[in-house]
This record gives C-alpha cells, structure tokens and sequence, in this order.
C-alpha cells in the first residue's frame, strides 16, 4: 500500500516535503530563543533538530512515511508559539490592513501568534528611541511579553539615510532582540528570498 501511494503523486509529496522542512527549520529558529523551555518544548525541539538532520533518501520521491513523521514533527513544535509583536512605522494614509494580515501569517509560519500590534504614522525620519510606538515595544521587550517580533521591512526600524540616530542599525537590533530571546522577522526578507523570511 505504501508503494502504491509513493506511485501516485510523488512531486506533490515532495513539495508538501520540502515546504514542511522549512517551516520545521523556521519553527526551530524561533522556538529556539525561549529562554525557559517547559520540559515538553525541549522534548520537541530535540525531535525536531534530529528530524532536521534526517533527510528523504529519494527528494523527488518521499516516502509516506518519511512525509508523516515529518508534518508529526511540525504540529508538535508549532502547538509552542510564541507570543508577538507587530511594529509598523507608515505613512499617513496607508490602510494597514493588509499589512497586519500579512504579519499574522508570517508570525504563524514561523511560530509566533501575534498579540500585539504598535506602529508610528509619519515618524519615519524621526529616530527609533524617539518614536512612541517602538517605545511600546521596547515595554514589551522588557516585561518579556514576547519572543517575536514582526516588521514589514527593517527599513521600518532604521531608513537607510538615517544619521541621527548611530546608535541603532539592523544588527544591533537584531543582536539586541535575540539577547531578550526575541527573533526578528522581516517581510522584505521573504520577498527577497522568494517567500521565505528571515
């Protein structure tokens, strides 16, 4: 029976493979940074790093078993979200409802669940420490209510020419972030990378 299902819709399998391995890496990445794993988040991240490490014998051709244990794997990790944050830094009259329906499907595919939401409307020149909505965020990473949070871009948390403010760049935050247990997830990245974000 097994065979005969291997027959049937091998690339379909091999997609369905290849995106779980990936949202299984994703999940890792994030899960990874909390700081306190409960007994049962530790269990699943072993399973998942050694699910990581195993790969199909045949990629174009899974087997169904391997296919199993591998989305078994996933819905273990990803039943441990952590809890996120959005910050968006928009112009005036930008309908950002889009935008938050895109940042609640990147905090679900990289194991988050978005629970906060802040943004500044028209502060993009004025320096990170001084916009109110990243001030709410920095209150939130430092109550620790978080391990994710999710931008559109990290132009969002620093444009490109800004000089007023050399104390924040994208690495720093970023550094910043993972030092709270926090991961930074960037939609542009996904575009860049063809869907995935960072």
């Amino acid at each position: 029976m097994e065979t005969l299902k291997a027959d049937e819709w091998p690339a379909e399998r091999a997609g369905r493979v290849r995106v779980a391995r990936v949202r299984l890496f994703e999940a890792v990445r994030t899960l990874a940074l909390v700081p306190y794993p409960s007994p049962a988040l530790a269990a699943a991240l072993w399973r998942a790093r050694r699910m990581l490490l195993i790969l199909p014998a045949d990629p174009s051709c899974p087997r169904p078993t391997y296919a199993t244990l591998l989305s078994r794997r996933l819905d273990d990790l990803l039943v441990h979200r952590v809890p996120a944050a959005a910050y968006t830094c928009t112009p005036k009259r930008i309908d950002l409802q889009d935008l938050h329906l895109r940042l609640t499907h990147a905090g679900e595919e990289h194991a988050g669940s978005l629970r906060f939401s802040h943004g500044d409307r028209t502060l993009h020149e004025w320096p990170l420490s001084h916009r109110p909505g990243w001030q709410r965020i920095q209150c939130l990473v430092a109550d620790r209510q978080i391990g994710m949070l999710l931008v559109d871009s990290a132009d969002d948390l620093v444009p490109p020419e800004e000089t007023r403010d050399p104390g924040w760049d994208r690495q720093k935050i970023e550094a910043w972030l993972t030092s709270w247990g926090i991961r930074l997830v960037c939609l542009a990245d996904a575009d860049k990378a063809g869907g995935k974000a960072r």
